[in-house]
């Protein structure tokens, strides 16, 4: 595994992808440069004016369209789905450390042979898996340890924007909410007992999947149509009942003794996550999601996807 040989270095970060999500990581880089942790070198978007713009917004040294004609140390993906497999093979030989946003691939196949390069290479990994750094998920893993649920109820609802449409809600939605639960129950024993896409015909907008693992029943539900932003997790026991609302960030805990109420803060969840990112690359061994958890999760779609059309 590559590292600083001087912790006190500060790693050359390049950006590729300067769209709507890469404009808000620049945004969060900003503030990790002005702490010393990083220097904003390179922009890279197949747009050069996009790419030329950002980098003028932000202070990278370099905007170019391709992004192995940029030298740099960490490179962050920020680029459409469809694109991330094919643009992290690109940057690996230049790489010492490489942040793919999720889902990472689309498929089992291509995750298994990104993961096979990064090893072979010693690069330091990892997966734009979000929600792991939320506060709310930090606390509802605790819930779940204390409460021994019999299920768990997983929404992730909101409308999508037209350029995301084209792929399936279960990649781009549904993938968030298996990897935190992956993360938090450990990824053995998954089993997918029913699921649903709708379209049938088209990338699915809507899904529903029914897992169970051991005597836990656990049920994912993402839709791309709904008009409203809906991100909750429910715990069902014997005891109580926990909803985590993670766009108001609190949690209620419904009981017989009468109802509590957590409310949660904390540091802004992407920037918990690069800066978990970049100290990894400087060495700080800190958990996070690594391309072998994107195998896990798409693993788990690929099985979703074939019970539905079963």
């Amino acid at each position: 595994m590559y590292c600083c040989a001087d912790p006190s270095e500060r790693l050359r970060v390049v950006l590729v992808g300067a769209g709507r999500w890469g404009s808000n990581i620049a945004r969060v880089l900003k503030k990790l440069e002005v702490e010393g942790l990083v220097d904003l070198y390179g922009v890279a978007d197949v747009d050069l004016g996009r790419a030329v713009e950002l980098s003028k917004n932000y202070g990278f040294k370099v905007a170019e369209k391709d992004p192995a004609a940029v030298d740099g140390d960490a490179y962050l993906l920020a680029v459409p789905i469809d694109s991330l497999y094919s643009t992290a093979l690109k940057v690996l030989d230049r790489a010492r450390c490489i942040f793919v946003e999720k889902p990472a691939a689309t498929s089992t196949e291509e995750v298994t042979r990104l993961l096979d390069e990064v090893r072979s290479r010693g690069v330091v990994d990892q997966v734009g898996y979000i929600v792991r750094f939320d506060p709310v998920s930090v606390e509802l893993a605790k819930l779940v340890n204390q409460l021994k649920p019999y299920a768990l109820r997983f929404r992730r609802l909101s409308k999508r924007p037209p350029h995301m449409r084209r792929y399936p809600v279960t990649l781009d939605l549904m993938s968030h909410d298996i990897d935190l639960a992956l993360h938090i129950l450990g990824a053995e024993g998954f089993n997918v007992v029913a699921s649903y896409l709708s379209p049938v015909g088209g990338p699915p907008q809507r899904a529903l999947a029914l897992v169970e693992y051991g005597d836990l029943e656990i049920l994912f539900e993402a839709d791309g149509v709904l008009p409203v932003k809906v991100r909750e997790v429910d715990i069902l026991s014997e005891s109580a009942l926990a909803r985590a609302d993670f766009v108001s960030r609190r949690i209620l805990i419904y009981s017989e003794a009468g109802t509590t109420e957590l409310r949660l803060s904390g540091t802004e969840p992407l920037k918990e996550e690069l800066r978990t990112f970049i100290e990894r690359c400087r060495g700080v061994d800190l958990k996070a999601p690594t391309l072998e958890d994107a195998l896990k999760v798409l693993t788990v779609l690929e099985e979703l996807h074939r019970v539905a059309r079963a």
